[in-house]
């Protein structure tokens, strides 16, 4: 304290200095409480109900679609036309062949992350199946991560009564998710080992030579002719979303996700339908592009089913493609042709393919020299179909291909020459 001064004088100086500080004393200065931020449960936008169970309770929204509901072009009973063993090449799995689509789960999932892992929740679960005519769409969602064993009760006891999966990533993304929160929950997981119907892979197989994304958002658009409305949201920014809502109680952008999961569900069962109607009667199937009848076809040969396979070749070469696609349609069904024995069909293709001095025609000309050396015995006719591929490999561009290409034609022609020398074969 300075020489002179009294307390009561340095008590008024701090508190001057305090005040200039836009300190006070009392509360006559503060500002009023913001008033209370209004909340938007999830019980009061999305239709649904609250389940209770022995783990607890959790909220179950349940939409029901008539099967001649169409999703786009399709409609969702297309999938039941078809014999579980169109799937069943879909997948590369045969024991798709001997389910039942009414046991069949349609699996959707929305989580707190990206990513995977034990950290990752799934706070959503959506779950399609077939139930008299129409297929049934129930939504698992948890209010809170305390709602996750209630939940995870009653969508193990849906599972139980399921025989198989299909999904959209799910082998990758969904399955592996669902199956460590059982695990942490401490139940028995459901379905991990069931036969599965992921579409991504066969979606890759069929479109993405010709499609900038097969996501499924961009295969609603571009394969089934659906588009959804403004409801819908990101699938990127559902994480965010969630813990928004957990935040504030404010459910307005969750119903958004409501509506984003389901037609996830919806397009699976049209887009599976499309497939496999796809596969079963390529030979009947109308506004289909020749390039997806084409990739169809591989995809048939590939499963073994050669017949499907040649009706998808035919049907392709039929349709409106570049040159380079009829060019492989032709090539792969002449193939095909070969192997069934029936060469002389065969070998009118390849002459085509070689008249047309396509990108193939080398390889055709390759069939037909073997063709003729072969089954004809006609060593005369074989070298000069070689000595013709000779010409033009002559005639592509330097590198690793042409030089592989020559060596093997070289090497071809000195063989055919010494039979023909040796008198073998007709003149």
């Amino acid at each position: 304290m300075a020489k002179g001064r009294s307390p009561m004088t340095d008590v008024e100086d701090r508190l001057r200095k305090l005040r200039s500080l836009g300190v006070h004393k009392g509360t006559a200065h503060l500002k009023p409480a913001p008033p209370a931020r209004r909340r938007y449960p999830v019980e009061d936008l999305v239709a649904g109900r609250v389940v209770e169970n022995e783990a607890g309770a959790f909220y179950l929204v349940e939409e029901t679609f008539p099967l001649h509901h169409a999703h786009g072009a399709p409609t969702l009973g297309d999938l039941l036309a078809c014999p579980c063993d169109v799937p069943a090449r879909l997948a590369r799995d045969p024991a798709i062949a001997d389910m039942d689509y009414r046991r069949a789960a349609f699996l959707d999932i929305e989580t707190i992350g990206l990513a995977g892992g034990t950290g990752t929740v799934a706070f959503m679960v959506g779950l399609g199946f077939y139930e008299d005519d129409a297929l049934r769409v129930e939504q698992y969602f948890m209010r809170d991560f305390p709602e996750e064993p209630a939940m995870l009760t009653a969508l193990a006891r849906r599972l139980d009564e399921m025989d198989w999966l299909v999904s959209f990533n799910g082998r990758g993304f969904d399955l592996p998710i669902l199956t460590t929160r059982f695990i942490m929950n401490r139940m028995p997981p459901r379905l991990a080992d069931a036969p599965h119907l992921d579409l991504l892979f066969p979606a890759r197989r069929l479109w993405k030579s010709r499609l900038e994304s097969c996501r499924l958002s961009a295969l609603e658009k571009a394969i089934l002719g659906f588009y959804r409305d403004q409801a819908d949201v990101p699938g990127y920014l559902v994480p965010q979303i969630y813990f928004d809502y957990l935040r504030t109680g404010d459910a307005r952008e969750i119903a958004r996700v409501f509506y984003h999961n389901l037609y996830d569900i919806v397009s699976l069962a049209a887009l599976a339908g499309h497939m496999c109607r796809l596969l079963h009667a390529p030979d009947t199937a109308t506004a289909v592009p020749g390039e997806d009848l084409l990739r169809a076809a591989a995809l048939l040969e590939q499963a073994g089913d050669a017949a499907r396979a040649e009706a998808a070749y035919r049907r392709a070469i039929a349709s409106p493609l570049s040159p380079e696609a009829r060019e492989e349609a032709l090539h792969h069904l002449a193939v095909l042709l070969k192997r069934q024995g029936r060469r002389d069909e065969a070998r009118e293709i390849w002459r085509a393919l070689a008249e047309a001095r396509y990108g193939a025609d080398v390889a055709a000309l390759v069939e037909l020299a073997k063709d003729c050396e072969h089954r004809q015995r006609d060593y005369a006719a074989a070298l000069a179909y070689t000595e013709q591929a000779l010409a033009r490999v002559q005639a592509w561009p330097p590198g690793a291909q042409k030089t592989r290409a020559l060596a093997e034609l070289q090497r071809r022609a000195e063989r055919l020459r010494g039979k023909a020398l040796a008198g073998g074969g007709a003149a």
